[in-house]
């Protein structure tokens, strides 16, 4: 495809993940099934006011990941590993680790890439935290204790005196943190290969925020997922993409599972090129 000697081109490989699994996310399917037997599974109303209650436990303040979701972070870390030992060329292992500063984003950061070599920087950022409804579950521990229970992680991004996101953060909000994050610090980042670890509301209104710039004819996504714009991130789902930016503008994305991208090993005629920007249709 044409390409304007005067824009800058940047390509990007980025390893997207959702954390693992919480101990609170296991107490609120508790309690949605509680209320499941009691209300029936029509009463929404009720079976989300079941789930909020747990959100709003100070025991489940920042909480950590469960043992389930220890192990199957650690299943995903193997694929990773075995993907950046038969793809190095294409897939060579994160330079840095962008991660939200919740104690179940770090630990899945941790588990998912600290054993990759050469190690990459680990480096927290308030702006991938979830959105910040005002519950205990959403409300991070004091940066001082992070940096005791996680001295790899650069935490001196939560120190940077800034507008604080305030509880009660609409999806707007959110949303618009994911378009900062987009333009801002994701492009600035140096590294040519990365990784994010963040949350499945802060996933969703990416996708969201991604659905609008592709509405609008400014963005080609190429994804392996019938429906990529409704489709929201399992807990510790990592996704690979490859991205190209033009000057600051972000204009395509290729987007393949980690196990869709091994078995591209098995059947080259899966395998994807960055070479060209994808193609788009509103029926993938």
């Amino acid at each position: 495809y044409f390409v304007d000697p005067m824009v800058l081109i940047t390509e990007k490989v980025i390893y997207v993940a959702r954390h693992a699994e919480a101990l609170h996310n296991i107490k609120e399917r508790e309690a949605v099934a509680k209320a499941k037997s009691i209300y029936g599974e029509h009463e929404t109303e009720e079976l989300e006011r079941a789930r909020k209650a747990v959100l709003k436990d100070e025991a489940l303040k920042d909480a950590p990941l469960s043992p389930p979701g220890v192990s199957d972070v650690r299943e995903k870390s193997d694929l990773l590993h075995l993907l950046n030992d038969v793809g190095r060329s294409e897939y060579p292992c994160p330079q840095i680790v962008l991660v939200s500063p919740l104690r179940r984003a770090l630990m899945t950061a941790t588990e998912l890439f600290q054993g990759t070599v050469p190690p990459p920087k680990f480096v927290a950022l308030e702006v991938l935290r979830e959105k910040r409804t005002g519950f205990a579950a959403d409300e991070r521990s004091h940066v001082d204790i992070l940096e005791q229970e996680f001295p790899h992680v650069d935490f001196s991004d939560l120190r940077v005196p800034r507008p604080e996101i305030l509880p009660g953060e609409d999806n707007a909000a959110l949303q618009a943190r994911t378009q900062q994050f987009l333009d801002g610090a994701l492009l600035k980042i140096p590294q040519e290969t990365l990784a994010f670890v963040t949350h499945k509301g802060w996933l969703r209104e990416l996708r969201h925020s991604l659905t609008e710039r592709v509405e609008a004819g400014k963005l080609k996504v190429d994804f392996d997922l019938e429906n990529w714009d409704q489709t929201l991130y399992k807990n510790a789902e990592v996704r690979i993409a490859k991205c190209v930016w033009a000057d600051d503008k972000m204009v395509s994305l290729l987007s393949r599972s980690v196990e869709q991208a091994l078995g591209s090993y098995a059947n080259p005629a899966k395998k994807f090129s960055s070479s060209a920007p994808p193609a788009y249709s509103n029926n993938n």
